[in-house]
């Protein structure tokens, strides 16, 4: 894979080697499952974000000072890990953590709040985040699950879909959004006909989704990541499955697609929070098509987990501009109201802490490609 040399920073701390950031860097921490690992959604985000620093750095940085993107893997204990690595790095921000669960412990541990340090664009809807007031160093840069299940099967009624079966991982996203389908469902005269746990083995699936035939229903909601979605749908797909398959926002399209292979990924729904990378009606995504051109890995298909990274990148970067800086950072992304980025805008300082409404239903084509 071709890398630019403005790689070199993120792929020293990559290899284990943090270098120490100049005194005039303003830092970006990210501290993510699989940062390291190349192809992980920690570093599609990572890419992703990466591609708008560079360009920003290229403009000649915030305030002159350069944005400095560090990346490592989530240890066992996330919140002495950020302690430690944010007395030695002095980050602006922390970025692009996956899961709930980490900003939860984030939050509980206070960690946040007694260094002042933010946390923006995690990788989570989570209600119980969304709408914590205690978490108000977290800036989250996509909707809540509930916003998201709201609007997807309300889009899916208008089309005479009202029977689901859900497929959840037994995490804290599939269980919300489990939750809130069956709730939503009760609301507009749809039925949840069964909810379908994920088992630990991928190998199991199959029989799982032999079973999920046996249901009555007209589609089937993915509330797991896209590993396990894929095996459901390959097996679902043999076995002459019919339903309307929705991949939910944890499931990365592209990923799903290498997987399942196309035409099993053929025809799946998938519910995106972040523009279509290939939907260039949006002058967001026209500029990240440039800028990942320029300084991305270019060979890899662009994804749905980049271009969240891209967005969550651009809302620090014009935080760290409204702020003044570093220490002015958390105030300068609360701040923001209506902030236009090509095509969608970001509102914080409500009592949510998600600060994005964008939601939209894309579809895998023949090809497998992720399309409008």
């Amino acid at each position: 894979m071709r890398r630019s040399l403005n790689a070199l920073f993120v792929a020293l701390t990559l290899g284990g080697i943090a270098p120490q950031a100049g005194a005039e860097d303003l830092v970006v921490l990210q501290v993510a499952p699989g940062a390291t690992k190349e192809g992980s959604v920690g570093w599609q985000i990572q890419m992703g974000a990466k591609s708008w620093f560079d360009e920003v750095n290229v403009r000649g940085g915030v305030g002159g000072k350069q944005i400095k993107l560090m990346a490592v893997d989530e240890g066992a204990d996330i919140s002495a890990q950020a302690k430690a690595l944010i007395k030695e790095h002095q980050p602006a921000a922390l970025f692009g953590t996956v899961g709930a669960a980490a900003v939860q412990k984030l939050v509980a541990d206070k960690v946040l709040d007694s260094t002042q340090v933010p946390l923006v664009g995690a990788r989570t809807g989570a209600g119980f985040i969304a709408n914590d007031k205690a978490a108000s160093m977290v800036f989250l840069t996509r909707p809540s699950y509930a916003d998201e299940i709201d609007k997807v099967m309300k889009q899916l009624a208008t089309i005479g879909i009202r029977k689901f079966v859900v497929f959840y991982a037994e995490d804290q996203a599939g269980l919300e959004y489990r939750d809130l389908a069956k709730l939503v469902a009760a609301k507009q005269g749809q039925t949840v006909e069964a909810a379908v746990a994920q088992p630990k083995e991928l190998n199991k699936i199959a029989a799982l989704a032999d079973a999920v035939l046996q249901k009555e229903h007209q589609a089937v909601l993915l509330a797991v990541e896209a590993p396990a979605a894929a095996a459901f749908v390959k097996r679902y797909r043999e076995q002459g499955g019919a339903g309307q398959l929705v991949g939910l926002s944890t499931v990365e399209g592209v990923r799903l697609s290498e997987l399942a292979g196309a035409k099993a990924a053929r025809g799946v729904a998938l519910v995106q929070v972040a523009p279509n990378p290939r939907n260039e009606a949006y002058a967001v995504v026209r500029e990240f098509t440039t800028n990942y051109r320029k300084y991305g890995p270019y060979t890899e298909e662009p994804t749905q987990a980049m271009m969240e990274g891209y967005l969550a990148a651009k809302v620090v970067t014009e935080g760290l501009k409204r702020g003044g800086g570093k220490a002015g950072l958390a105030r300068g992304i609360a701040g923001m109201s209506g902030y236009d980025v090509g095509g969608l805008s970001f509102t914080f300082g409500s009592a949510s802490r998600s600060g994005a409404k964008y939601i939209e239903m894309s579809v895998i084509d023949r090809d497998g490609r992720v399309t409008r």
